[in-house]
């Protein structure tokens, strides 16, 4: 048995009583007729004397074939249909021995031999490689797994703690020896608060007013504001669309546009301005589809909600749709174990986790539960290998789909009025305009053409000049020619032009030869493709004619494979050009039409275009799409894939959950539909240990710099183990009681006293705590990418508060094609003005400064971004023309204001507007010395005092006080 045989048995079927006591011809059939065929077959890559026991499976004794390998029990005695050897031998759903199925015989021999009590006298133990057995119940022993409660905060002797959250904290000070850092000052508190909880400076109005108050009630009434503002849920919204990997396209091999993910990301938005309960935000992300909603509006918006699971990246042009399917659940799975517990589960598809206490069978068990959920649907750009994603419409009120559905069939009608109208007028005017009387300048028709071979008339396809055109066939290429004379009445430039009627059976390659002053010319034509002018005519260049001496226009079929098609020649004076290059009819009615027909067709298309024109402008909104997943009609249980691979199915395992996080003396849901709704409660459930201290940790980061548990998204064996267990379990363990409120337990987070300390060093302590895991001082921050671009506009003057919709409308559907060199990203980086959040997030094709300043990768749940420090961020910030436009918008503002008379009051406003402070007496000094030695400068030029301005600002914006909070 050969390199097959390691996928033997990969997974264990359930393990029965007691073993059947074997009747006495049991140990006669085992001789001979099991152990030879084990010897022959078997014992190569499943005993102790092969070179590498595959699967970790022995057969040649008895102890090692009932202990089994990686899968578990390879025979179960007295119980056939239970024994994966069987299993394995009948091609069921392993193919061993590979090379070549045993005979039926055989087959049947095995199972009496298994039926009658699998006599086997081989004794000794066995000795192979031990099989890695997840232990589920001792796995719960790990802290994380351990349902949260509250604990009594320790009392602080020293009297400095002012909530739970500082009693804590300073019990662990106290056992390191350690003090809390000094208070940070107004200042710097304000600007952080504004800073975590917005992503955006404190205005100079904010600042001065806080630092006036010095009311008890002070920081309260800040903190109140900053979450209560629109901005607050545009910043926090970002920090969970990087777990959520939002982007607007798909990415991967083809690089999609996702038109509708705007929804989603707005809908993230909104749902932290308006603190919906986090619980039920995991609920609506999980299954918000199939949720009970009270009003079309909510409905709308728990669909909208159900997109987390269709945003992320997928390999769309993937053939095996099989494979297709599993890698997007595989996607899924991944994402929610990071994002909710805290867990990586994407190495469970292939084997048990290596070092968490999930089986494999627990990762199926959630796999069938996407599984019977449509993410993936449809094709895409008309190509049965391009797989579509699932989009669903969104419910509105009744009357804004009747009015919709009125304006469409009008539109519909009235469109379709104006093609009969254009038609019609068509049939009028084009006998007319295809009459060479009609045409500007020299019309020559094929009809006064020489011609040489042979060429066939035709007038079935339109448009064409005169009574109809000629063609050649696929005979006889190269040897025939038309022949077009001219002659000029007065010599000059001449544009030359010839007619023919396109389609796919032209050539796309037809030599023309212009015969002119200067000598012959040829011009290729593509006749594949429609003329340029009118349809009728497309221009091959200008020549000069001589009005005394004869040309010539040649087309011929040299070096063609398709109908070459030769119709008629114009040549056109350039001087009569020079107003319209495209014109190619006389003004006027062409000769030979009904000119009141043609008036009264024309007055009526006018008419019916300025129909739709109207209703165009006043259409009510379109019905709206959004991403989002639906249940299947058939949904089903998932057959576990042997190491992961979807064509080599092995047992079914029933839709269910993590059992490690699953209370074992509570009943697991009986299971509807595909399970999404049992998934959602089952992760918001009181029960469960993971989600709400993974979440509180989370916001706990975003706060401090690092969480409780540094490893944010591993909370297993190999993760970290938190700084102060008790606080972690206390604020999870407030947060469910206080209906899962982020707004309140972040509330309750910055007006602690842990958090205010200053980002002071501290010598003493740095010793002993090198890491601040005791949180003895505030870590400083460099601002994120979207922060840093966003406090440049604000500070300027030129942010747009508006919310954004799509990013990418109006892209068409590829938003970049990976081979194409497009820079679609980085021409979006200046489009508007709005915050970052609303800029397009296109996956392959960032943004410069988003990669340079470490934003999340939009292909991953993102729990922590990098922080780099890099050359290339500091040329950014001195060359970008960004930041150098941003430089002269405060210029202007500062040179212009006429309230600021002298140089030292504009150094202190452009302090204020920058660092959110007043300049020291240093500082003043400094940079009346920079801005007074700007080369060149003159008191009377404001230009001059603009560029010195903009430089004065531009080092403000570029210095390491701008762009980190402390």
């Amino acid at each position: 048995m050969k390199q097959a045989l390691r996928l033997l048995f990969v997974f264990a079927a359930g393990i029965h009583g007691s073993e059947v006591r074997a009747d006495d011809a049991g140990p006669e059939l085992f001789e001979k007729r099991i152990r030879p065929v084990l010897v022959e077959h078997c014992y190569g890559c499943h005993s102790q004397n092969a070179k590498e026991v595959k699967g970790g499976l022995l057969l040649d004794t008895r102890d090692g074939i009932r202990q089994g390998g990686d899968s578990g029990p390879a025979v179960v005695p007295g119980h056939p249909e239970d024994s994966l050897l069987l299993q394995a031998i009948r091609y069921d759903t392993f193919e061993m021995p590979p090379r070549q199925q045993l005979s039926a015989q055989v087959v049947r021999d095995f199972e009496q031999w298994i039926e009658s009590g699998a006599a086997d006298p081989r004794d000794g133990p066995a000795n192979g490689p031990k099989r890695h057995v997840v232990d589920v119940a001792a796995g719960r022993s790990h802290w994380a797994y351990q349902v949260p409660r509250g604990h009594l905060p320790p009392v602080d002797p020293t009297g400095w703690a002012s909530t739970p959250i500082d009693q804590f904290t300073a019990r662990g000070l106290r056992e390191a020896g350690l003090q809390p850092g000094p208070p940070a000052d107004p200042g710097t508190l304000l600007r952080r608060w504004s800073y975590d909880l917005t992503g955006l400076p404190p205005t100079k109005k904010q600042m001065d007013a806080f630092i006036a108050d010095h009311s008890p009630e002070a920081a309260e009434r800040v903190v109140d504001e900053l979450l209560a503002s629109q901005q607050f849920g545009e910043h926090w919204g970002r920090h969970w669309l990087d777990v959520a990997r939002y982007a607007d396209s798909n990415g991967g091999d083809i690089n999609l546009t996702f038109h509708n993910a705007w929804r989603y990301r707005n809908y993230v938005i909104d749902a932290w301005n308006s603190d919906k309960p986090f619980d039920q935000f995991v609920r609506e992300q999980i299954a918000g589809d199939l949720m009970p909603a009270d009003t079309v509006e909510q409905q709308a918006e728990q669909i909208v909600a159900a997109g987390f699971l269709v945003v992320g990246p997928k390999m769309l042009s993937e053939r095996d749709k099989e494979k297709l399917q599993m890698d997007v659940v595989d996607e899924q799975l991944d994402t929610i174990g990071r994002t909710f517990l805290g867990l990586g589960l994407g190495c469970v598809r292939c084997h048990d986790h290596k070092f968490d206490p999930i089986p494999v069978q627990d990762y199926y068990a959630l796999a069938g539960i996407l599984r019977s959920t449509v993410t993936v649907e449809g094709i895409r750009m008309n190509n049965v290998n391009v797989s579509g994603w699932n989009e669903m419409p969104l419910p509105m009120p009744s009357e804004m789909v009747a009015a919709r559905e009125q304006f469409e069939a009008r539109e519909k009608a009235l469109q379709e009025e104006i093609k009969q109208k254009k038609s019609a007028l068509d049939a009028l005017t084009s006998d007319a305009r295809s009459n060479p009387a009609n045409l500007l300048g020299i019309v020559i028709d094929d009809t006064s053409a020489t011609l040489v071979g042979e060429w066939k008339k035709s007038s079935l396809s339109k448009s064409f000049v005169g009574a109809g055109y000629i063609h050649d066939d696929k005979a006889d290429k190269g040897q025939r020619r038309v022949i077009f004379p001219v002659r000029v009445p007065v010599t000059g430039e001449y544009e030359v032009r010839i007619s023919y009627t396109a389609n796919d059976g032209r050539d796309s390659r037809v030599p023309v030869f212009v015969q002119h002053v200067a000598g012959k010319q040829k011009i290729l034509v593509d006749q594949s493709r429609k003329p340029r002018l009118g349809g009728l005519f497309e221009p091959v260049g200008r020549f000069h004619f001589d009005a005394d001496r004869e040309a010539s226009v040649t087309i011929g079929n040299e070096g063609t494979t398709k109908h070459v098609i030769a119709d008629a020649v114009q040549i056109i004076p350039v001087a009569e050009l020079s107003e319209n290059a495209n014109v190619i009819a006389r003004s006027g009615p062409p000769s030979g039409s009904d000119p009141a027909a043609v008036m009264e067709l024309k007055d009526a298309l006018r008419e019916i275009e300025s129909l739709l024109k109207s209703l165009q402008e006043n259409a009510p909104p379109p019905l709206a799409r959004a991403m989002a997943v639906t249940e299947r009609e058939q949904v089903e249980d998932c057959r576990i894939c042997i190491r992961g691979e979807p064509h080599n199915p092995g047992p079914t395992v029933p839709r269910g959950f993590i059992q490690v996080a699953s209370h074992p003396d509570h009943e697991p849901p009986v299971i509807q539909g595909s399970g999404r709704l049992e998934l959602a409660e089952w992760l918001v459930s009181p029960q469960n240990p993971l989600t709400a201290r993974v979440t509180v940790n989370r916001i706990w980061a975003h706060l401090f710099g690092h969480g409780l548990v540094r490893t944010l998204d591993d909370f297993g064996t190999l993760g970290d183990r938190p700084s102060h267990p008790e606080l972690l379990d206390s604020l999870a363990f407030d947060f469910m009681a206080d209906h899962w409120s982020v707004k309140r337990l972040i509330r309750r987070i910055v007006l602690s006293k842990t958090y205010a300390v200053s980002s002071a060093y501290n010598d003493a302590a740095w010793k002993t705590d090198p890491d601040n895991r005791l949180l003895w001082r505030h870590d400083r921050r460099r601002l994120t990418a979207e922060e840093l671009r966003d406090s440049l506009l604000k500070v300027a003057g030129n942010l747009d508060p508006a919310p954004g919709q799509s990013p990418v409308e109006g892209m068409g559907e590829s938003a970049v094609a990976n081979n194409s060199g497009e820079d679609t990203g980085k021409k979006l980086e200046a489009q508007s003005m709005r915050r970052t959040v609303y800029e397009a997030v296109i996956r392959n094709d960032l943004p410069d400064f988003l990669t340079l300043f470490d934003f999340a990768d939009p292909d991953v749940c993102t729990a922590q971004r990098n922080q780099t420090i890099v050359p290339a961020q500091a040329l950014w910030l001195m060359n970008s023309a960004f930041i150098r436009s941003q430089a002269a918008s405060i210029a202007r503002s500062i040179v212009g204001d006429p309230e600021l008379s002298d140089d030292e009051a504009r150094i202190h406003r452009a302090t204020e507007l920058i660092l959110g402070r007043p300049a020291t007496d240093e500082e003043v000094r400094n940079g009346l010395a920079f801005v007074s030695g700007f080369a060149g400068r003159e008191q009377d030029s404001e230009s001059t005092m603009v560029d010195a301005w903009s430089q004065f600002c531009h080092a403000l914006l570029a210095s390491a006080e701008f762009r980190f909070v402390d």
